[in-house]
């Protein structure tokens, strides 16, 4: 006979179908919602407050307020990623860094990293890059944040990102010999119980000898690069025209404390980098403002300046950083967040190819004394490709031990492309010839300048 279709076990399975629907709805908003800046939801009791990133956008802290709740969600300053955060006022007030959602590790990165390896990386390494000031640095910055740099994940992964550290800043920093940008102070003039630059451009500037024959501020002219007169605090210093100090007894020369040019391990520059930077290292933001040239003479900004990169600099649009890329594996993506707009790819006819292959090999450096195999290189396009091409032509000696064994797939090879005026965060700043000038761990090849120019002729 036809079955009843109100029987109360159809009922029950009915309520039970609806419920299952409706704890699957919320968890979907749930999902979306967590998608949303909610970091300031629950922010109540005890010392908590939800407090806002002036860095970001000029904001009041009590701006913050609708954020408390779900349903500010999508109005400013909630709807805008990050821009109010939770802080335990207990605390310092330092914003958390991006979570990579890796557990800590036991083992502290100076342990991993000792001083033996920096000996061998960098023999030739100079004030303020001492090994003692890059492990004080890591663990003050590490003793403030639970999101820590070098000690989070497997061992491995420690290594890794420690080695992807160190090839870029071997690279930007010529083996940490250099802490200021060569063609603004190659050489420091003291005078007077003060020290000045003598910035020169490319044509004026005698490389073989590191000297300016003509100064960019001789003769009423003035120097402002790496100024963006809009940015103001906030979210930058206050920058302007420099000029020489004065036209007798230092003419021709500039205070290095008015510019913000290229120092430190990753050649921090430009004034709105300078202020973020100072804002995490420093007791106030105005402290690498007006004092720039810390960066230059101090190991905690030397090697704090790129750890702040490292950790905090993200591109636009998006929530990641270094830090959280070569966790994931990437070599690629943390050059692209480092130099992306020159080196991924490079123009092949100009100095970011030959400044590929440099950093590659302190790469392979850096992992090999590290003992690790190489991450990817997706996330830049060209450089899987600039790596195989460079092992098997003999320009990169360093990698013959990983090739055939990186963990990566070459990218396709790099289309022509016109470089950026000016890369976002930060630039390469080096003459074509400054090879000439770097010391290298012993090779069995030919000098790193001829080998270069090799290069120049093949692509050509």
């Amino acid at each position: 006979r036809p079955a009843h279709t109100n029987t109360p076990y159809n009922h029950l399975l009915s309520l039970l179908i609806m419920a299952v629907k409706t704890i699957i709805l919320l968890i979907l908003l749930a999902v979306l919602a967590s998608a949303q800046d909610l970091s300031c939801v629950g922010c109540i009791g005890g010392d908590k407050k939800c407090v806002g990133d002036t860095t970001i956008q000029m904001l009041e802290d009590d701006d913050c307020v609708p954020c408390l709740k779900r349903s500010g969600k999508w109005t400013w300053p909630c709807n805008v990623e990050g821009l109010c955060w939770c802080w335990d006022s207990s605390k310092p007030k330092y914003k958390p860094a991006l979570s990579s959602g890796l557990e800590p590790a036991l083992t502290k990165p100076c342990d991993i990293f000792t001083e033996e390896m920096f000996d061998r990386i960098a023999p030739n390494a100079v004030h303020p890059y001492t090994y003692e000031g890059l492990c004080d640095t890591i663990e003050m910055l590490n003793e403030r944040y639970d999101e820590k740099i070098f000690m989070m994940g497997t061992m491995q992964q420690q290594k890794q990102e420690w080695a992807a550290f160190l090839g870029h800043t071997t690279h930007e920093s010529a083996q940490y010999t250099a802490a200021r940008e060569a063609l603004v102070c190659a050489r420091t003039v003291e005078k007077n119980s003060g020290t000045f630059c003598k910035p020169c451009d490319n044509s004026n500037f005698d490389w073989e000898n590191r000297y300016c024959e003509v100064s960019l501020v001789a003769n009423g002219q003035f120097y402002e690069e790496y100024c963006d007169k809009v940015i103001t605090p906030p979210y930058g210093c206050v920058c302007g025209p420099t000029t020489e100090v004065d036209s007798e007894t230092r003419a021709g020369l500039m205070n290095p404390n008015a510019a913000y040019f290229g120092r430190g391990a990753i050649q921090l520059s430009w004034n709105a980098n300078y202020i973020k930077a100072s804002q995490v290292l420093a007791d106030s933001a105005d402290t690498l403002c007006s004092q720039p040239d810390l960066v230059a003479t101090e190991p905690k900004y030397a090697w704090g300046t790129a750890l702040w990169f490292w950790m905090f600099s993200s591109p636009t649009g998006e929530q990641t950083n270094c830090h959280i890329k070569a966790l994931e594996g990437s070599f690629g993506s943390t050059l692209r967040i480092i130099n992306g707009g020159l080196e991924c790819p490079p123009d092949p006819y100009g100095y970011h190819a030959e400044a590929v292959v440099t950093r590659l090999r302190y790469y392979c450096i850096a992992a090999s004394i590290m003992e690790v195999r190489l991450m990817d290189f997706d996330g830049c396009e060209g450089l899987g490709d600039a790596f195989e091409r460079c092992v098997k032509t003999g320009f990169c000696p360093e990698c013959n031990e990983h090739y055939g064994n990186p963990t990566m797939e070459p990218s396709l090879a790099p289309a022509p492309l016109v470089p950026t005026p000016r890369p976002t965060d930060w630039g390469s700043w080096r003459s074509e010839d400054w090879l000439t000038e770097m010391t290298r761990r012993n090779s069995a090849v030919q000098s790193v300048s001829s080998l270069f120019g090799s290069l120049t002729l093949a692509m050509a």
